[in-house]
């Protein structure tokens, strides 16, 4: 098994450079989300059956399903002492902690989310990023957008394997991208979430799993070493 290719490293530093200092200079979170609300009806796809359900709640419960696999097969993988163990551990720890990051950091955002914006019907003010909160005003903890994280947590997948089976870890990047974008833009026309919420998602989500593998990567480094 050899270590992460370069551009691991830097894709997301380059990503979080234009987060920080070229998506706030755009519109593209007004312009996305645009089609999805009207003056008198506001985000009249908040309460669709098929994204509230299926999309929202029908994939939440998936994805925790397969935190939960991958629990119980680590937990087979550890009694029949396979090899196989701690990249069944890791796979489950990091789908853990990378859910949880965005959960602990939606804690401490001052963000509302678009639904609860005065520009769409809502009662609070719209904050550039990382602004202090106004006195006398409730937080909004809508931001990073944490039901992207879900999708996006697949991601481990990619991590997990990246070195020892690059087909399966690739599958995992895409399956990863595909339903934490999926996800991410179900609440942007259900009005909960702006794109930038989600990217930042991504973002997180990917430090978060880059850190995790550089402290206990899935494969001991003694193996790294005759891989």
């Amino acid at each position: 098994m050899r270590d992460l290719r370069w551009w691991n490293y830097v894709a997301p530093a380059i990503f979080g450079c234009f987060l920080l200092w070229v998506y706030p200079k755009t519109n593209w979170d007004h312009a996305l989300i645009a089609p999805y609300f009207d003056p008198e009806l506001h985000f009249f796809w908040r309460d669709q059956l098929f994204l509230s359900t299926v999309m929202h709640d029908g994939l939440k419960i998936a994805l925790q399903l397969i935190g939960l696999a991958s629990f119980f097969y680590w937990l087979y993988a550890k009694k029949i002492n396979s090899p196989e163990q701690r990249r069944c551990l890791w796979l489950w720890i990091g789908i853990v902690f990378s859910t949880l990051s965005v959960s602990f950091l939606k804690r401490f955002s001052v963000h509302a989310c678009p639904w609860d914006l005065t520009l769409y019907g809502g009662f609070a003010a719209e904050l550039p990023l990382f602004a202090n909160l106004p006195s006398s005003t409730q937080p909004g903890r809508c931001f990073p957008g944490g039901h992207a994280s879900g999708g996006y947590a697949l991601l481990t997948i990619y991590f997990t394997y990246i070195g020892s089976n690059t087909r399966l870890a690739y599958w995992g990047l895409g399956l990863g991208l595909l339903f934490g974008t999926a996800m991410g833009w179900t609440q942007m026309m259900r009005g909960a979430h702006f794109l930038s919420h989600n990217l930042w998602t991504l973002l997180t989500v990917w430090c978060v799993l880059l850190l995790w593998y550089s402290v206990w990567p899935p494969v001991a480094k003694r193996s790294l070493a005759h891989a």
